[in-house]
């Protein structure tokens, strides 16, 4: 029986997830169109007609595994905290899934397989990161100013992006993350210093 050709989103899926089986088996720099083919069960200019390079197709398989796993992008995720300190906590449990969605396999392997070539694309698509993160925390902000517990939302860029930093961190160090790790994040790091600089005057 001839196999039925794989269009659209089917194909789309298919090839991410191969793409995915092959950075976790072998990492980024034994990635191939030939092989992703030969798992996806299509060929070589199939590939080449919808991705670039390995690594542009690598990018988008890590993002859509995100997505999937996530039900959408960090900036999206609902917010039902009653304070600053429970929206953050949402943020901060939902980016530390994120991170678990990438997996430690793929970034242990993730850094030694990019080339020169790839920097520009590594570089947009940490663009297009911060860009997420930096919305993230705005809903979290615009949310504080409307209960009362801010007066605005005005932080520097650096103390915004400062929970997403301090979390890559420890998994680029291998240390846990767990509830606790998330509460004194919270805590004892984001809430005093958002309020020290935005919290309303006594």
């Amino acid at each position: 029986m001839t196999q039925t050709r794989r269009r659209g989103a089917d194909l789309e899926q298919a090839v991410y997830q191969a793409t995915r089986e092959i950075l976790n088996t072998e990492g980024l720099s034994q990635l191939t169109f030939a092989k992703v083919a030969a798992k996806a069960q299509t060929s070589k200019p199939v590939i080449y007609r919808h991705w670039e390079t390995p690594f542009s197709l690598a990018l988008l398989a890590i993002q859509d595994k995100i997505k999937a796993d996530n039900h959408g992008q960090l900036d999206q995720v609902v917010l039902t905290g009653e304070s600053l300190a429970a929206d953050l906590l949402l943020v901060t449990q939902r980016f530390t899934a994120s991170m678990d969605a990438f997996g430690k396999t793929f970034m242990e392997s993730w850094f030694e397989g990019v080339s020169h070539d790839d920097s520009a694309q590594l570089k947009q698509m940490l663009a297009k990161v911060r860009k997420i993160d930096l919305n993230a925390i705005d809903r979290v902000l615009e949310r504080a100013v409307t209960r009362g517990e801010l007066t605005g939302t005005d932080l520097p860029e650096k103390l915004k992006l400062l929970p997403f930093e301090w979390l890559r961190y420890r998994m680029l160090a291998k240390e846990s993350i767990g509830s606790a790790e998330l509460r004194l994040l919270v805590d004892d790091i984001l809430v005093p210093t958002y309020l020290h600089r935005l919290g309303p005057k006594n």
